[in-house]
């Protein structure tokens, strides 16, 4: 009897753990990081305003204006960048164009259809977006689904002989790869590409690792910030489709700590 009366109190205590406890946890820890997600998006913001236009910016500007200050921004960027003995890549997402530059002289260019930006973007003032995007930014974290430098070890073969042996095969394995990867600029926001001929629901284990990586980084990250009671770190971020080709491209051609610059 004492041992069925065990067994009851642990199932009760078990189901109380179950129905009541966990979900109760989890709606505490949700409420407080979408609490604190909220707060340190206005915290941000205020920050890059404060940083960037510590006067305020109480001037309203008409459309034209405010497409001339992002025009003037873009182009002081390029210039700056220009100044870089390396690739640079120019993100213009007015007229809906990716490009690799070098010294002024574009390389490759591409258009989009579909890209997603953060709100934080456009709730920046004209006077803190002059000055914030007329300088270009500097990637301080690359990562993709795809191998951004693939090596390929061939011996050199003995004779003419041998030569004729070594016939290429072509690796079809790895043709449904599905291409995504994302760089984090001056440690400020990410900007993520796509391939936008994808097919929903259809991703390669490369691709699922890559998301796996990048999420639970983040919630660790975030995690770590709670724990400790400091306000974890917001990273806005643009998504830009872009054809699978295009995407590959960019991703091997951009230096590890190459520079962008940005017109929104």
């Amino acid at each position: 009897m004492k041992q069925d009366a065990k067994k009851s109190l642990s199932r009760r205590i078990a189901g109380l753990v179950l129905l009541k406890i966990i979900p109760a946890v989890l709606l505490v820890y949700l409420l407080v990081f979408t609490g604190v997600y909220v707060f340190s998006v206005k915290h941000k913001l205020k920050q890059l305003h404060q940083t960037y236009a510590p006067g305020g910016d109480s001037l309203s500007y008409s459309a034209e204006e405010w497409n001339l200050i992002r025009q003037k921004s873009l182009l002081n960027a390029r210039v700056k960048m220009s100044d870089s003995d390396s690739i640079g890549m120019t993100i213009n997402f007015g007229d809906s164009l990716v490009q690799l530059e070098m010294k002024g002289v574009v390389l490759r260019q591409t258009k989009f259809d579909e890209a997603e930006i953060s709100r934080f973007f456009r709730s920046i003032h004209p006077a803190a977006y002059e000055k914030f995007f007329s300088n270009p930014f500097s990637i301080t974290e690359i990562e993709g689904s795809i191998v951004k430098e693939p090596i390929t070890v061939k011996k050199a073969p003995k004779d003419s002989l041998e030569a004729a042996q070594n016939i290429t095969v072509t690796d079809t394995s790895r043709v449904k790869e599905f291409i995504e990867w994302h760089f984090q600029l001056d440690s400020t926001f990410i900007v993520s590409f796509v391939q936008s001929d994808r097919q929903f629901g259809k991703t390669d284990w490369s691709t699922i690792q890559y998301r796996l990586r990048r999420h639970s980084k983040k919630l660790k990250e975030i995690n770590q910030a709670l724990l400790s009671f400091r306000m974890p770190a917001y990273y806005p971020e643009i998504t830009v489709f872009i054809p699978k080709n295009e995407a590959k491209s960019f991703f091997r051609a951009l230096p590890q700590s190459g520079l962008v610059s940005l017109k929104f």
